[in-house]
């Protein structure tokens, strides 16, 4: 017990990048982020958007399906660099840090397998405050992943 508490104390990188390349066409994708209502996602129940869906400011309230409601505020929205970032302002449970920042950013691969028509290369970015401890850094490098497997099952399905 005394290791694991330890453990969580050591300095990390408050910083997740993951990425990954889906079959998919590059407008399906960036229309699928641009919402930031997480249609992919299996552990997200349901998002309420509040304020223009399109406009930065509005906020998501997003219901995970273990109970868990988080509040998100977009903080840009970029169709030129297909990107879209949002703030965490509150969550319930409380999270353990002050704060986090992600973005999402899809792009064309100009040149896609052989055997795939189309192809889009996808990035997620989250950026804690040093407060976040190295499981905050990691559960989130590992929903990442889920995500973007989530992503395949999503879009095999349209």
């Amino acid at each position: 017990m005394a290791a694991e508490a330890k453990q969580n104390d050591i300095p990390s990188s408050a910083r997740v990048w993951e990425s990954a390349i889906l079959n998919e066409g590059v407008d399906k994708v960036w229309a699928a982020v641009r919402a930031v209502t997480f249609e992919w996602a299996s552990d997200v129940k349901s998002v309420d958007v509040n304020g223009d869906k399109s406009a930065v400011g509005g906020t998501r309230c997003i219901n995970y399906n273990d109970g868990t409601k988080q509040t998100v505020q977009i903080m840009e929205i970029s169709d030129l660099r297909r990107s879209v970032t949002y703030s965490v302002l509150t969550s319930e449970p409380a999270v353990s840090y002050t704060s986090a920042t992600h973005q999402i950013q899809v792009r064309e691969v100009t040149n896609p397998n052989e055997n795939v028509k189309e192809q889009t290369f996808i990035e997620w970015t989250s950026d804690y405050s040093n407060d976040a401890k190295i499981g905050v850094i990691e559960d989130s490098r590992y929903k990442k992943k889920a995500a973007f497997k989530d992503m395949v099952t999503h879009f095999a399905k349209k």
